[in-house]
Formats: C-alpha cells, structure tokens, sequence
C-alpha cells in the first residue's frame, strides 16, 4: 500500500514537472512558480493558513500587505532545518564496501549523531559497532561539506580499505 502512494507521489511530480516545462516556455522562474502553485494545489487553503499562522506565532515569518516573508529567526531556522535533510546516495546498491567511518560524537550533539548516522545509512553502510561503520566510499564532497557545516567533521574519521599489495 506504501508503495503505491510513493509511486503515485513521484507520478504527480514528473507531471508537474512535464507541464510546468511546457507552460513556461524555458523561462526557470515562470517554471519554479508552476511548480510552487502545483505543489501548494495539493493542500487545502484552510491547511497552508494554519501552517502560515503557526510559523508567524514562532517568529519566523512577517506579514505585510505585500505578503509573507522570512524574518532572521525563520531565515536561521530553514537553514538549520536544510542542513539536517538528507544526501541522495551517489552509490549503487551492489558497489563493494570500502571504507570505514568511525565517529565520536558527544552526548549533547545527539541531533547531530542522529542525522549522521541516518545519512550513512542511506549510503548504504552496515554497523561494525556502535560507532564504526562500513560501506562504500569515496563518500560526496557534499556530505564532508555538511560535516563541516554542522560542526562534527572533527569528530569523525574516514579510513579507506585497500586490497593487500595497492
């Protein structure tokens, strides 16, 4: 059932795709505004009033009679909230497992810990050990990126496997 929900998802996607190409005849912003209004079609007015409302009372968003916009509080919080999203794999799923990951979080980091320990997952690595784990390599520039960002990459090392005699 699942995945019947999933396949219908990535169907409506690819449609929104197809027609928002078409309507916007190679103009990228008339085509991002196409998929905004197909995306929020989805929803029911009452819903996104609700979500707006909601992120208003936090201080993360104004409004003005121009419309919405981000304050610095909900700028700090979507780039936070972007930093913990997830990394598509760039591995095949039959790729040979060649390096290790080892990792020494601290405790009031567990956001951190989390995130990284779902990422590699989705890298399609196995756990050794609670803080070892082994998978495919060499892993994105993209993901080292996000280390850094997030303020762990410190805290862990990457050991590449070699054969015996390279």
């Amino acid at each position: 059932m699942r995945n019947k929900s999933r396949i219908k998802e990535l169907k409506e996607c690819i449609s929104d795709i197809i027609i928002a190409t078409i309507l916007s005849n190679k103009n990228i912003a008339e085509f991002h505004k196409i998929i905004r209004q197909r995306k929020f079609a989805r929803y029911k007015k009452e819903s996104v009033y609700v979500a707006l409302s909601r992120l208003h009372k936090k201080g993360y968003l104004n409004h003005s009679p121009d419309g919405w916009s981000l304050t610095t509080s909900g700028k700090l919080y979507a780039n936070k909230t972007l930093l913990f999203s997830y990394i598509p794999s760039p591995f095949s799923k039959n790729i040979p497992s060649n390096t290790i990951i080892s990792f020494d979080i601290p405790g009031p980091s567990r956001k951190n810990r989390d995130w990284l320990r779902n990422q590699i997952k989705i890298f399609g690595y196995k756990m050794l050990q609670q803080s070892l784990w082994l998978g495919p390599g060499p892993l994105p520039q993209e993901f080292l990126k996000r280390l850094n960002e997030l303020g762990i990459r410190e805290n862990i090392k990457i050991f590449p496997i070699k054969k015996k005699g390279e």
